[in-house]
């Protein structure tokens, strides 16, 4: 008895021990078997998750893919206002660009669009007198339009730039005083103009510089900064000789695009390292091969392929050049007669499609990619002050809507086509 109650002693603290290890191997597994089952049905419902996200994603594909395809049917024929941005406005090369849609997604289906024939007046006197009033312009030559049926005239016999908004009956000056001279404030034929945020660039072609005024002054003639031609008429990079035309792409609004008519050449200038290049043409020598231009006076950009159209006038002819590798032209309208000193030349916005001011002929010609020859959509070749008549246009816009703004200097007038039928 003695023994045993010793060895009791001994046994119970062991069987304690065993039943205490006993007790924590029970607790783990019960724990392993709580997180196992935790497991399990998060695994259930991350598999019911994905379960939803795919079937979210299956019925969208299915609602959505006939959506875009119709979509992409529907506009097949139809263009779309595209532009281009570039991926650094302070180093980038000009012709580094990625694309960007513009708000503007009127579609025009040019081959099959119409404009009425018959101009409306909007500036200057309907009977094609010229005036000196701020009712009348005096041998206009560039336009640019707003958005809001605003534009601003190039009235080139008065010297000065007018402001024309919407419905007026009469302008607002916004350059030059009407007095022919070179100071600051002064202008001598104004002849082109171009835009750039507050700035307009103006082509003071009697004084052979560009001025820029500033289109938020509230003076009627404030002074202007020459940026081109501080060192007179030339054929230098520093100096141009009757530059007929300006242009400032979307896609970089610091570089100057200017024909340099009588220079025979089409310039490049970079506002933010007052840079000048020549891109098409050769300085001083005219010609008509397909690297010679003879009195350029029109310009136009496709910003999409980064192609300039030039109005290459002397030769009767509209030159494409690629600006990405500013090599030889390619004739795409004119020869056999048909264009007769074309001075402005604008496109559709396929890019592709053009719009020509044919001067001598004195009429507008649509002519569409790849055709043999263009057909006339403003004017009826004859010179006349009817309203269906054009003498001597000199350039042409298109507005938001698409109607057709014609420069009809000898008429002192600006005669807007209305868009008929957009053809989509």
């Amino acid at each position: 008895m003695i023994w045993l109650r010793g060895r009791t002693d001994r046994i119970q603290p062991a069987l304690d021990s065993i039943r205490h290890t006993f007790s924590q191997y029970q607790r783990r597994a019960d724990t392993q078997e709580t997180i196992q089952l935790q497991k399990t049905n998060w695994k259930m419902v991350g598999n019911l998750t994905s379960l939803i996200i795919f079937s979210i994603l299956l019925l969208a594909t299915l609602i959505g893919v006939p959506t875009v395809l119709t979509k992409v049917k529907k506009d097949k024929t139809c263009s779309e206002i595209t532009h281009w941005t570039t991926i650094s406005t302070s180093s980038v090369h000009p012709a580094t660009m990625i694309p960007f849609i513009s708000q503007n997604m009127n579609p025009l289906c040019t081959a099959t669009a119409s404009w009425n024939s018959t101009g409306i007046t909007v500036t200057g006197l309907p009977n094609g007198s010229s005036s000196t009033a701020l009712n009348g312009l005096k041998y206009p030559h560039d336009i640019y339009v707003y958005d809001d049926g605003a534009i601003l005239i190039a009235d080139s016999g008065n010297n000065r730039i007018i402001r024309w908004n919407h419905n007026a009956t009469e302008g607002i000056n916004i350059g030059g005083t009407g007095a022919y001279g070179s100071w600051v404030n002064l202008l001598a034929d104004p002849i082109a103009l171009a835009v750039q945020g507050n700035a307009l660039y103006v082509s003071d072609v009697e004084n052979y510089r560009i001025q820029m005024f500033p289109l938020n002054s509230n003076l009627s003639s404030p002074d202007a900064t020459t940026i081109i031609g501080h060192y007179g008429q030339g054929s230098s990079l520093m100096q141009i000789n009757q530059v007929t035309n300006l242009l400032v792409p979307v896609s970089n609004p610091y570089l100057l695009y200017m024909a340099d008519s009588k220079n025979h050449r089409i310039l490049s200038w970079n506002s933010q390292f007052n840079y000048t290049s020549v891109v098409a043409g050769q300085t001083g020598i005219s010609g008509s091969n397909s690297t010679l231009l003879n009195n350029p006076l029109g310009i136009a950009l496709d910003e999409r392929t980064f192609s300039l159209y030039i109005a290459d006038t002397f030769n009767n002819r509209i030159q494409k050049y690629d600006m990405n590798t500013i090599s030889a032209g390619t004739t795409v309208a004119g020869g056999a007669g048909q264009l007769n000193n074309p001075s402005a030349v604008q496109l559709d916005p396929s890019g592709t499609n053009m719009f020509i001011a044919d001067t001598l002929n004195h009429r507008i010609l649509l002519w569409l990619n790849g055709a043999i020859k263009g057909h006339t959509i403003a004017g009826n070749g004859n010179a006349g002050s009817s309203a269906t008549q054009l003498n001597n246009p000199s350039q042409i816009r298109l507005d938001s809507n698409y109607n057709l703004y014609v420069v009809d200097t000898n008429n002192s007038r600006i005669q807007r086509f209305d868009l008929i039928s957009n053809g989509c």
